[in-house]
């Protein structure tokens, strides 16, 4: 018996998206020509893992997708946008959230940036908010 992946069977996606998020990804993705953004976890950081957003052409997108059943694709109802979710890392990205804060130097934001808001009953997460380690 072949099991599927434990979030493709999931009835709501695991990873949160804001609006603030969606509307960036989807002018990066319109600026950059691309299709998606891939999100994904790898080893490293101060508590042992980071938090990876990266973007993927459509050619890429289909090599990367060739053999896996079903891809856990997010798309936006109201932007033109899309992440694909790591299938190696969706166990462990499981309930984070994918914000996008702009820069306002009144509260000491300095920088526009996507920032990775974990499930704090998953994970620990560092303060640099790119790095997490599993409950």
């Amino acid at each position: 018996i072949m099991l599927s992946r434990f979030l493709s069977t999931a009835r709501i996606f695991p990873i949160n998206v804001t609006d603030n998020a969606w509307h960036k990804m989807q002018n990066v993705i319109l600026f950059q020509n691309a299709y998606c953004f891939h999100f994904s976890a790898d080893n490293g950081g101060c508590h042992g893992f980071n938090y990876n957003l990266n973007l993927m052409d459509k050619e890429k997108y289909s090599k990367f997708t060739k053999n896996l059943t079903t891809p856990s694709l997010l798309e936006s109802q109201d932007y033109d946008a899309r992440i694909l979710v790591d299938p190696y890392s969706e166990m462990i990205l499981f309930g984070t959230t994918i914000d996008f804060i702009n820069e306002d130097f009144s509260k000491g934001i300095f920088e526009n940036k996507f920032i990775f808001k974990p499930d704090t009953e998953l994970v620990n997460a560092c303060g640099c908010g790119v790095s997490f380690s599993l409950k």
